[in-house]
């Protein structure tokens, strides 16, 4: 027998969760049918136990990350990743470089998985872990394989901030290095998500062809450069389609 409360409580957390602006109590309160006190119990309650948080200057409630942490447990369990986690281990050997894979969430990636490599620099990445995708190497090639109406999209809501001197903060500029990443394939994350660190990502795609996430490898910014980029970023295409195929594209 379900307990009502905890019922509506889980509604009003998969309603804030689906609302990107945020929502307001009397928006909870339409929602299920309460009066504004009852819905703003609820709301405050969800504060409390660090599920969602309140904007001070516009008093709406938006999702917090602790549902992205207790999504990153699921994530470590889902099939996709026991399909790819034995092809990143194996690039991982093949590369010497730590592996990621990560799924497109929205405006951001996820990590789903890493493979580190004792012989590159560690880096702080975890599964679970959400980065941007405008300057890193698995993000561009995500955002270069989306449709031209995502694209647009993402760059209507997402300020592309700087990250380092080399992250790339021009829209125009973006588009054609995201063009140059469909001709070949693959990108390149020239130290512009962090100084002296290096990625090259190639674009993972489902069973109806839509991409839905990329792996890289990455490593410290001299062991990628003119003349290992190629043949890193072919190992990392290869694998890339691998698991693409056995997720039946």
């Amino acid at each position: 027998m379900a307990i009502y409360s905890v019922e509506r409580a889980l509604k009003v957390l998969e309603y804030v969760v689906s609302k990107k602006s945020g929502v307001r109590v009397r928006d909870i309160a339409q929602f299920l049918n309460l009066t504004a006190p009852a819905a703003f119990k609820h709301l405050e309650t969800l504060v409390k136990c660090g599920y969602i948080f309140k904007d001070p200057y516009t008093h709406r409630y938006f999702a917090s990350y602790k549902v992205v942490e207790l999504g990153s447990i699921v994530l470590r369990n889902m099939e996709v990743r026991e399909i790819a986690h034995p092809l990143l281990v194996d690039l991982m050997e093949r590369t010497g470089m730590t592996v990621h894979f990560a799924l497109k969430d929205g405006y951001e990636g996820v990590y789903v998985d890493k493979v580190e490599s004792a012989k590159t620099i560690p880096t702080v990445s975890r599964i679970g872990m959400r980065m941007r995708l405008y300057s890193t190497g698995f993000g561009k090639a995500i955002l270069a394989f989306l449709s031209e109406e995502e694209l647009e999209e993402f760059l209507k809501n997402v300020q592309l901030n700087k990250c380092t001197p080399n992250t790339i903060t021009d829209t125009e500029r973006l588009k054609r290095e995201l063009a140059l990443v469909r001709e070949k394939g693959y990108a390149v994350d020239n130290e512009e998500n962090e100084y002296g660190v290096k990625c090259v990502g190639a674009p993972v795609f489902d069973y109806t062809g839509k991409v839905v996430g990329a792996i890289s490898v990455t490593a410290a910014a001299g062991l990628l450069n003119e003349e290992t980029i190629p043949k890193i970023a072919q190992e990392v295409v290869y694998t890339a389609k691998e698991i693409s195929k056995k997720l039946g594209a």
